[in-house]
């Protein structure tokens, strides 16, 4: 076991931040997980107390909705199946008044569930849109009659608004011209009185309405390329007006009114999918904007970079960065998981002070909890195992290289097919991309249109991330500069085939689904 480096630094705050960093090992060793589940784990884990007991438990997504007790055993009612696998994270909020909170989360099968405490679907519910829903969904009184709405986005390009018992509030749902797989965030931007809406789309804009349906004055607006993620709100500059930060492969910064802040946007050199996150990194009493795609960002709200960054970590990073002050200087740190398979932590200047490994790409962002003894670390990765890093852990664990084997890469072919392997998401490495908006659209021999896939550098490549598809799929991929750029490459065929580990995930889920008790007799890791 190779010991964690930690760069230099001055007298006692050494001594803390060691400290600090011997707190945090991934469960005493990366190779133990502290929960697995059933499957790919791309949002933090939420928690709640369901059954009032004084506990928390943990919600995480994956291919089912699973609970757990803060011991790590299974919580009664749960896993709950649907249609296909949850990417979303779960909402919760008491939804039909009894005291008790429900649960709200979508699905890839374009639903939106909500479920009681033991996993029951509630009257009216789930609601059907024309694509996955990605996004957390917002719980809110949204119309201020004292009972919560739901409001989730949808890839069929519209943002939808039910009330507690299912039934659509007048004026939504409102449509985009892309996938919106942002989270809705709900805030009164304008400071009238009344709650708007705030969404980032794939047609590249961030659009705001209001809460009777009514594009907000001066919105949407153009961010450049798709708006994958969910937008950032905060006073930025200290006048008292809240300011909305986007995401695409650039970052924008608005007033309320959609007019852009003097010293924006800034370029990346990436596509981002990661939302942005707004701190106070350098300890001044100001708000800077945390970005991370290819590299980490740090920017001042006058857009002027931070000392220190942008950070090259070597890796594509999705899942957006966490801060917590690690050494308790009152000034955050920063968590930032790669698709490496590592943990990294950051200083506030941007120097590395250390990086845990866990062998299986990151999409999730780490979910800080401060418990009774001090602060806990959450982080779920794509081996379905939600590690727990807590302050009595004793020792660290450094950076180790990329494990390849444990997910799927392809080159795209020049000439000829490309074959995909059934039901899993592969990284295809693409040569010769002229600019960070350039993508892919592949075209199954059904499709009317063609699927877009924004293309991210990742270790100095660029890569496309294709998702999970059945066997016998087949069709066309095509290369194109976004939005009206012409093709960059020679069209290719693909062919996804059958293969032995997406057998045995079928064969898990169909057991798992007719014989849910079956968890607590087998050992997890024979279904995994």
């Amino acid at each position: 076991m190779s010991a964690l480096r930690i760069l230099p630094v001055e007298g006692r705050k050494e001594k803390r931040l060691r400290e600090a960093l011997r707190g945090l090992s991934l469960a005493r060793r990366a190779s133990q997980i502290w929960i697995q589940t059933a499957g790919r784990i791309y949002d933090a884990p939420a928690l709640a107390d369901l059954d009032q007991d004084g506990e928390l438990e943990i919600l995480i997504a994956t291919e089912a909705l699973e609970v757990f007790r803060s011991d790590g055993h299974r919580f009664p009612g749960f896993p709950f199946y649907a249609g296909a696998a949850f990417a979303s994270r779960p909402a919760l909020g008491d939804l039909n008044g009894d005291g008790w909170l429900e649960i709200v989360i979508g699905c890839d099968d374009d639903h939106v569930y909500a479920l009681d405490a033991r996993g029951r679907l509630l009257p009216g519910w789930p609601r059907r849109t024309e694509g996955d829903v990605y996004g957390r969904p917002a719980i809110v009184d949204l119309d201020g009659d004292g009972k919560p709405e739901v409001i989730a986005g949808s890839d069929d390009g519209r943002v939808y608004v039910w009330r507690a018992d299912g039934t659509p509030l007048r004026g939504w749902p409102r449509t985009t011209q892309g996938f919106v797989s942002s989270s809705p965030v709900v805030c009164d931007l304008d400071q009238d009185g009344d709650l708007e809406i705030i969404v980032g789309s794939w047609d590249g804009h961030v659009h705001v309405w209001k809460a009777d349906g009514n594009p907000s004055p001066g919105w949407p607006q153009l961010a450049g390329h798709f708006v994958w993620s969910s937008p950032a709100i905060a006073d930025l500059n200290g006048d008292g007006a809240l300011e909305v930060v986007a995401i695409s492969d650039r970052i924008c910064v608005w007033w309320p009114d959609g007019t852009p802040l003097l010293g924006w946007p800034q370029t990346l050199r990436s596509f981002a999918v990661a939302s942005p996150i707004l701190t106070d990194l350098d300890g001044d009493g100001c708000v800077e904007i945390v970005a991370a795609a290819d590299r980490v960002y740090a920017w001042r709200s006058s857009g002027d970079p931070l000392p220190g960054f942008p950070v090259d970590l070597g890796t594509f990073i999705w899942a957006r960065p966490e801060a917590i002050d690690l050494d308790q200087d009152g000034k955050p740190e920063l968590l930032v998981g790669g698709w490496d398979g590592a943990l990294y932590a950051l200083r506030g200047n941007g120097a590395l002070l250390g990086a845990f490994p866990l062998g299986s790409p990151i999409f999730a962002p780490p979910l800080v909890h401060r418990g009774q003894s001090g602060p806990e670390i959450l982080l779920g990765a794509w081996n379905g195992g939600l590690y727990r890093l807590t302050p009595e852990d004793l020792e660290t664990i450094g950076p180790l290289p990329e494990k390849r084997g444990q997910v799927e890469w392809r080159r795209m072919p020049l000439r000829g097919s490309l074959i995909l392997p059934e039901d899993t998401p592969v990284f295809v490495q693409v040569d010769h991309v002229p600019s960070p908006r350039a993508v892919l659209l592949y075209r199954r021999a059904q499709d009317a249109i063609a699927h877009p896939i924004p293309l991210v550098l990742h270790g100095g490549q660029w890569v496309a991330l294709f998702p999970p598809l059945p066997a016998g799929t087949h069709g066309t991929i095509y290369g194109n500069q976004h939005p009206h750029g012409g093709p960059f490459m020679e069209p290719v065929d693909f062919r996804v085939r059958s293969c032995g580990h997406a057998i045995r995930r079928r064969w898990r889920r169909r057991i798992l689904r007719r014989w849910p008790w079956i968890w607590r007799l087998l050992p997890l890791s024979r279904l995994v």
